[in-house]
């Protein structure tokens, strides 16, 4: 599937081995996931309660760094949330994540990789906990990737007169390695500031408490004034844009991957 507004190519099923498999590839950002099993797990490996998840991921050039062994961690949280890993005890799901271009620690190029294993879970028919998109946002110049719960019912719940709780439907936050949440004191100045390890870049948790409200509805008429800016981030694309006060915004950008996600799958569906 490709949309030219958002540079955004989509595919499933492109590793015939891989119980699920997908590509994405928006604005630059290009990598494809292949998830394997549920499998029988080695002794040594396996847990007596619930599956085990394994992830790994190949960089577009060069030897595995650092950056890779921390984005496996991630996404190995990721997984094992997503999957409801208590159905297959004493199992292994494999996970292998190809990065073709952009860069690990890039935000664009994580929240690609979230659509691709969300993608590549939904055609695969493993039992999930949670149906996942994922979009960037900026807020003070720092780009921040959201996994933003799509089957939370708050985001289809239509406009009443009854007042909404603002019940969180994030799943996941990734930061990069030079981002950190600070509070109201602001970010700690004794950090070293040289070149190779700069100190980490300061977020309010105010800023980033009005990105992640859950706006009161998502169906009124009066909100549909989405700009250029909107467009460009609604499939974890160029992502440098959207008012970081605008609690609306990722929720609406989340719905539009969703709704390439589902035009994708019915696409590749076969009618026999």
């Amino acid at each position: 599937m490709l949309n030219d507004s958002v540079n955004l190519f989509i595919e499933t099923n492109t590793d015939c081995n891989a119980t699920g498999s997908a590509t994405w590839d928006c604005a630059g950002h290009h990598v494809t996931f292949s998830m394997y099993g549920p499998e029988e797990a080695k002794i040594t490996d396996e847990l007596t309660h619930r599956a085990t998840v394994d992830v790994t991921v190949t960089p577009r050039a060069g030897l595995r760094t650092s950056k890779e062994a921390e984005l496996e961690v991630y996404l190995n949280s990721l997984i094992e949330r997503l999957i409801d890993v208590k159905d297959f005890p004493r199992c292994k799901f494999i996970g292998r994540l190809y990065i073709v271009s952009g860069q690990t620690n890039d935000c664009r190029t994580v929240a690609a990789a979230i659509n691709a294993i969300s993608l590549s879970l939904l055609v695969s028919h493993i039992p999930l906990r949670a149906t996942i998109a994922a979009i960037c946002h900026t807020i003070q110049n720092t780009m921040i990737t959201f996994a933003i719960d799509v089957t939370h019912p708050k985001l289809f719940m239509k406009k009443q007169k009854t007042a909404y709780s603002n019940e969180p439907s994030i799943f996941s936050i990734y930061t990069g390695q030079q981002c950190q949440i600070v509070g109201i004191g602001g970010v700690d100045k004794t950090s070293d500031n040289c070149d190779e390890h700069p100190p980490p870049v300061g977020i309010p948790v105010e800023k980033l408490l009005q990105v992640i409200q859950m706006p009161t509805s998502l169906h009124n008429n009066n909100n549909n004034n989405s700009d250029e800016s909107s467009k460009k981030t609604s499939y974890g694309g160029d992502c440098g844009g959207g008012d970081p006060g605008d609690g609306n915004n990722i929720y609406k950008q989340t719905l539009n991957v969703l709704d390439a996600m589902v035009s994708q799958i019915i696409s590749s569906s076969h009618i026999y």
